[in-house]
Order: C-alpha cells, then sequence, then structure tokens
C-alpha cells in the first residue's frame, strides 16, 4: 500500500489529516508544501516537506498525495492538483463515513466530502472538489473541477457546475440551472437562472454585482 501525503499545511490539511487519520484508519506519513509557502518543520507531529526538494523521496510509486489546498486560492488549488497528477500521483477520494455518496455516483479523484453531505444518484463529479458539511447535490447534476461547496449548500437536480466556483454557506442553485467557471455565490443566495463565467452573485433571488478577471480570482473566491 502507497504512502499518503497531504499536499498542504493548515485549515483544511489539518481536517483531511483528522478524517484519514480517526475515520478511515488511513495513516498520512508527511505533509508537503510548496518551497516558498514553507514556514515549519512540523505539523500535527508530522514532518513538513519541500515539495521542490524532496521530489525523489517522494515518488509516485510509492506515494499517493491528497491535496488539500483551501478556497483562499482558487487558482493555486487547481495549480497543485494538476502538478501533482501530471507527476504521475495517483489522488485519492476522502469520503467521510457519515456522508451519503449514492452507489452509481461518478466521482473523479481529490474530492474532499464531509459529514452529512448527500450526493444523489446519477451525479457525475469531477476532480478536487470540497464539499462541506451538510452539502446536498441532488440527482442528475454535474459538477466540474476544483469547486468549493460551503456547509449547507443545495444544488438541485439536473443542474451543471463548471470549474473554480465557491458556493457561501447555505446558498441554493435552482434545479437545471447552469452555472460557468470561476462564480462566487454569495451565503444565503437562492439562484434561479444560469449563470456565465467570472461573476459574483448575491441575494435572494441572486443577481449579478460585479465581474471577476480570470488574474484576480485567487484574491476574490
Amino acid at each position: 500500500m502507497k504512502k499518503l501525503v497531504i499536499y498542504g499545511a493548515s485549515e483544511l490539511a489539518k481536517l483531511a489529516h483528522y478524517y484519514f487519520a480517526f475515520e478511515a484508519n488511513i495513516s498520512v506519513s508527511a505533509f508537503v508544501v510548496d518551497k516558498q509557502f514553507k514556514d515549519c518543520d512540523e505539523f500535527l507531529g508530522l514532518p513538513v516537506l519541500s515539495w521542490e526538494d524532496n521530489e525523489r523521496e517522494l515518488c509516485p510509486t510509492e506515494n499517493s498525495v491528497f491535496v488539500a489546498i483551501g478556497y483562499r486560492s482558487m487558482e493555486r488549488r487547481a495549480k497543485a492538483f494538476e502538478s501533482v497528477r501530471a507527476r504521475g500521483y495517483s489522488c485519492p477520494n476522502l469520503i467521510s463515513s457519515s456522508a451519503f455518496v449514492a452507489k452509481n455516483v461518478k466521482l473523479g479523484m481529490n474530492n474532499f466530502i464531509m459529514p452529512g453531505t448527500v450526493v444523489e444518484p446519477g451525479v457525475e463529479v469531477g476532480d478536487n472538489n470540497v464539499f462541506w458539511s451538510n452539502s446536498t447535490i441532488c440527482h442528475d447534476t454535474q459538477i466540474g473541477n476544483h469547486n468549493f461547496f460551503a456547509a449547507n449548500v443545495t444544488i438541485g437536480g439536473e443542474a451543471a457546475i463548471g470549474c473554480k466556483n465557491f458556493f457561501g454557506f447555505s446558498s441554493v442553485v435552482r434545479e437545471r440551472c447552469r452555472v460557468g467557471d470561476r462564480v462566487l455565490l454569495g451565503a444565503n443566495s437562492l439562484l434561479l437562472q444560469n449563470i456565465p463565467s467570472g461573476v459574483m452573485i448575491y441575494g435572494s433571488p441572486a443577481k449579478i454585482v460585479s465581474d471577476i478577471k480570470e488574474s484576480e480570482s485567487s484574491s476574490q473566491i
């Protein structure tokens, strides 16, 4: 069995370590971070390694990597995952024992599905998504890559969600809605219509309040 390494050393990485170690009974061997972000040698009693300086020791034939970078930089989350996959690492899904994922759901890699989350039958999920506690993804919905669903988000049936989107606490997307890429849906918002890429939307019903330039997406979302 391959050793498990967590990419990241902050709040989301701490949660990932908990669910792997105490729910899935999978030991984590180390944390890795980009060299420019390495500011400590130990995290949760485990070594923190520089991704660049330890590439030979962390060979993909012996290690799998779970990318655990939070929503403050959606672009960095995506680039980290893509870098890991390009080097040939496997990236396991992390699914809480108290989540429900229907048997016919199609799951990509490196998805983090937290307690109380429900993923209904017929859903297709891409790679590197975070589903926070008690979020609900209704039947036959399509989810892209690198999205972040905060607690209590509800996505209606047969919706289509793009990539690098952030859905705030208790936000709701109506059934069959289409959401583009790099969209921020504010907390407690109700989305009733299709939304293009690169916008912030708030309210009930939700309306576009500003654009998000691609170069700004990591700081805005």
